[in-house]
């Protein structure tokens, strides 16, 4: 329950900065539910950073929230359950694909030291690109031509969408595949052109290719049915395995892949409608994790009609050889989250409160900061982002001023429970914004972060957000109806 209140003059001099309760609790908290964004974040390609962060790249796509369309969003986490957007990769299509064209279905690796991005653009005669950039964050330079295209006379058998690149045999090896036939092409040293002959991987009703090297064989994850049919969408994740890079993939059963075969293990249920186009990723323990897209089921759609395909996270386990997760269908609430060194934990407790004091918007935060092992001393600070894409810092106000930052230290074997109170800025524009803590050793250098999302009405103050409308962020703040709509950090 989200708590509004007004409070006097007087009473001025009971802000703080940081009311501070030492607690019992452990230094890993209790796992936060899906989904793992609350913005829209489809076709999630997901890689990990020299510092140890986790970065998504996702399918280009109008969240409905006044800052038209993000071309490939990108979103940071260092725990790989909270999720902050930082920017789009591009601000527009590449000036090589045909007018109205956008940008979706990312692979992202890292290659070298050079960071590379394999896309989807064109629309009607779908294309793959490729960008590079000198580092997870950019900025991306285009490759200034397609790699291939849809009847450009490579193989007319192609069909150029949705690429996934594998990296792990001499050469790389390009996949690609949107209901037509998944296959498989050997590409130059550089990967930036095919030189091989098409090898079906896959028959047709598959797409958004993923091959995942596990205990000595090679496993292709594949998405079937239609993404983006609101409620009645039916995609879910098949999967099958194999002994090399080009198969041929088989089923438990042992039908092969281009003959109709492909064991389902992942699909929607009650509260997911959708689930699919996946990626993995492997957290400090050696688990496995697969994020991928999902709407939620009574609001699978945004108002303009498109799908609310968010971001989730749920922990992928190898039984006797085959890919599983937790039943075969989504988790609302994940039994434990993945395990990352972080130097400190920092996680939302409880729900936003709004006070209204002297004109000012001040939002009470609760957080708790858990020690992982040594003593941590650092800063905590605050930003939020609107529809102009642009983070400004939020003062977090005390009993004697506002500051720009906190001090704040955490015992070894210590969790605290502090309330932030931040002053939102005045004059903010109408639309979507997302609230986030830092935390780190040295302001602007964050090392972990708790994400939030307020909705910001015509009279710049946070407003009950509409059924469906879209919080950004993961604990959405609703004021008036004094309620909030639950939600973690994915699309």
């Amino acid at each position: 329950m989200l708590n509004l209140s007004r409070r006097s003059r007087t009473v001025k001099t009971v802000f703080v900065v940081l009311a501070s309760v030492a607690l019992a609790l452990p230094a890993t908290a209790a796992a936060l539910p899906n989904p793992a964004t609350s913005s829209v974040a489809p076709d999630p390609s997901v890689l990990r950073a020299p510092d140890g962060s986790f970065h998504v790249y996702a399918s280009s796509d109008n969240w409905d929230d006044g800052a038209g369309y993000r071309m490939m969003p990108h979103f940071r986490s260092f725990d790989l359950v909270e999720w902050q957007y930082v920017g789009d990769a591009f601000d527009q299509a590449p000036a090589w694909a045909p007018e109205g064209s956008f940008t979706w279905a990312p692979d992202v690796h890292v290659i070298d030291g050079e960071y590379r991005m394999y896309y989807t653009t064109g629309g009607a005669t779908p294309c793959i690109g490729m960008a590079t950039a000198p580092s997870i964050d950019g900025p991306w330079t285009d490759l200034g031509h397609a790699i291939v295209c849809m009847g450009d006379g490579y193989d007319p058998a192609l069909d150029p969408m949705d690429p996934f690149v594998d990296f792990s045999g001499d050469a790389p090896v390009m996949y690609m595949g949107n209901f037509e036939g998944v296959h498989a092409v050997e590409m130059n040293a550089e990967g930036t052109a095919l030189t091989g002959d098409a090898v079906e991987v896959a028959g047709e009703g598959f797409e958004s290719p993923l091959l995942v090297q596990r205990n000595g064989m090679t496993h292709i994850f594949l998405s079937s049915g239609n993404c983006c049919t609101g409620e009645a969408s039916q995609y879910h994740v098949v999967a099958g395995r194999g002994e090399g890079p080009l198969g041929p993939f088989v089923d438990r059963e042992g039908r092969d892949l281009r003959d109709g075969g492909g064991d389902t293990v992942l699909e929607g249920n009650a509260q997911w409608v959708g689930p699919g186009h996946p990626d993995v990723v492997t957290d400090d323990a050696g688990q496995d994790w697969m994020l991928y897209h999902a709407a939620p089921r009574g609001a699978a759609t945004l108002p303009n009609g498109i799908q609310r395909r968010q971001l989730l996270v749920d922990r992928l386990d190898w039984v006797d050889g085959w890919p599983r997760i937790a039943d075969g269908s989504p988790t609302t609430n994940r039994p434990a989250d993945p395990e990352v060194s972080l130097p400190v934990r920092l996680d939302r407790r409880g729900d936003l409160q709004l006070t209204r004091m002297e004109g000012d918007r001040v939002i009470d935060v609760p957080a708790t900061l858990a020690s992982t092992g040594d003593a941590f001393g650092g800063l905590v600070w605050a930003t939020l982002t609107g529809p102009d894409k642009q983070p400004v810092r939020v003062p977090i106000r005390t009993a004697d001023a506002d500051v720009a930052e906190q001090a704040v230290g955490v015992e070894a074997g210590q969790s605290l429970a502090p309330d932030y109170s931040l002053v939102l800025p005045e004059g903010l524009a109408p639309g979507q914004y997302e609230l986030a803590l830092h935390i780190g050793g040295q302001a602007g250098v964050a090392q972990e972060a708790a994400v939030y999302g307020v909705r910001i009405d015509e009279r710049g103050i946070p407003v009950p957000d509409p059924l469906g409308s879209l919080p950004v962020g993961s604990n959405f703040l609703d004021i008036g109806s004094l309620s909030s709509a639950a939600g973690s950090l994915g699309g």
